[in-house]
């Protein structure tokens, strides 16, 4: 079962992110951060949130400056 995607509680990614609980679930509300709904849980998989930091790298990086 090593081969199984790791998945991430709200707390977990607000951690890796470093901002508050809150913040991730209104990215999962959004729809920016992907999840899957577990019951009354929402987890995140750890390849969709590595994707959703490219995105954003790329987003940042394609910006004016000043924006």
């Amino acid at each position: 079962m090593t081969d199984a995607p790791k998945l991430l509680t709200i707390k977990e990614v607000a951690c890796l992110l470093r901002v508050h609980r809150a913040t991730v679930s209104r990215l999962i509300g959004a729809g920016a951060l992907p999840h899957l709904a577990i019951g009354s849980r929402k987890l995140v998989l750890e390849t969709d949130l590595l994707a959703f930091l490219a995105n954003r790298r790329s987003l940042a990086a394609n910006s004016p400056k000043g924006e």
